[in-house]
């Protein structure tokens, strides 16, 4: 069986979701969330629910904890964020094995790690995880709330946690978390423990919430565009501060040049927005539509075509040589800004 947030509640109310359960979307606080849900309508307590770290999944201590029949009336056992396309063909056959024979005190929660589509990830292994679960469990997609509907929840965890915030200063560390509501809600308890009863600022955000690598990226394309180098730069060279992988920043500064090419192509075929969000798997309204429109206006397919090229042979470079990444980057920066003004 397969749900989606509108026929969720439901079902948690008909108490169909138990067995093997499936997790996946693109916001980690709502899989959280959900699987809590789950949890708490079994009725199993803490001494009932065994939490297993997907990155150190042993399939075998899986099967052995899943297919035994316990004595208690529930037993729970989570997979805390597994990576499908780290996950092996044989360990997903042993799975839709542990799904037939899940003892029927047994319900089995994996949340997915959610990874986005890429010339190099095509989600293939997903694909047949969710298609498995569907088969032989349940499926749960727990979607993508949109910037209005994200900001409602941020207020809601800022009232949870006792944080007072004006609601534009929260829309700005929204952005600032690159709409990821569970870094919202941990920058929350930080910049709250900070201010101790007293309102939280933009000044105070500024100081203590680093940039997620997404919003960083986005400033580093957009100081391409407008020719501005040496501000780029400064983006890359404080993403290098925070540690952030270099892998990461190629997939974010890729994600928003692709963004751009979708939308040129669309464009070109005359597609509407809602058209765009369909054809492409954007959520309805995605900001990052209209973003592209803006920032690809003085762009031509020429150019934009040279630069997802420029990409791919930096991606490639990172991951199959041993060059300093940070040369790489550097160097991948000046390419761009070098076909920025060929016309």
């Amino acid at each position: 069986m397969k749900y989606t947030p509108s026929t969720f509640k439901k079902a948690l109310a008909a108490k169909e979701l138990y067995g093997f359960c499936y997790l996946h979307g693109q916001q980690r606080y709502l899989i959280d969330a959900y699987a809590a849900a789950i949890i708490h309508a079994l009725g199993a307590g803490e001494d009932d629910v065994a939490v297993i770290d997907g990155d150190q999944l042993d399939m075998e201590q899986l099967g052995d904890m899943a297919v035994t029949v316990s004595f208690a009336p529930v037993q729970v056992t989570v997979i805390n964020g597994l990576s499908p396309e780290a996950t092996s063909e044989a360990d997903i056959t042993r799975l839709g094995e542990i799904a037939d024979y899940l003892s029927p005190q047994t319900t089995l929660i994996i949340k997915e790690n959610f990874l986005p589509e890429g010339p190099r990830n095509k989600r293939a292994k997903a694909q047949k995880l969710r298609k498995l679960a569907q088969e032989k469990g349940v499926l749960v997609d727990v979607g993508q709330k949109d910037t209005r509907q994200n900001l409602t929840v941020a207020q809601a965890l800022a009232k949870k946690e006792g944080v007072q915030i004006g609601q534009t200063d929260l829309r700005y560390l929204l952005e600032r978390c690159g709409g990821d509501l569970l870094k919202t809600q941990n920058e929350l308890c930080k910049l709250g423990s900070y201010r101790l009863g007293e309102p939280v600022t933009r000044r105070d955000i500024d100081a203590f919430t680093p940039r997620t690598v997404e919003l960083t990226s986005f400033e580093m394309a957009r100081a391409l565009l407008r020719g501005d180098v040496p501000q780029a730069m400064r983006l890359l060279e404080d993403l290098f501060s925070l540690r952030e992988e270099p892998v990461s920043i190629i997939a974010a500064l890729s994600t928003n040049f692709c963004d751009i090419f979708k939308v040129k192509v669309a464009g070109a075929a005359y597609m509407s927005a809602s058209q765009i969000e369909k054809t492409f798997g954007y959520r309805p309204g995605d900001f990052r539509i209209k973003q592209a429109g803006q920032n690809g206006r003085g762009v031509s397919q020429q150019q934009i075509d040279a630069i997802i090229e420029a990409l791919l042979q930096c991606d490639l470079a990172l991951k199959s040589t041993a060059a300093d990444p940070k040369i790489l980057l550097q160097k991948l920066l000046v390419e761009i800004s070098l076909l920025m003004r060929r016309h």
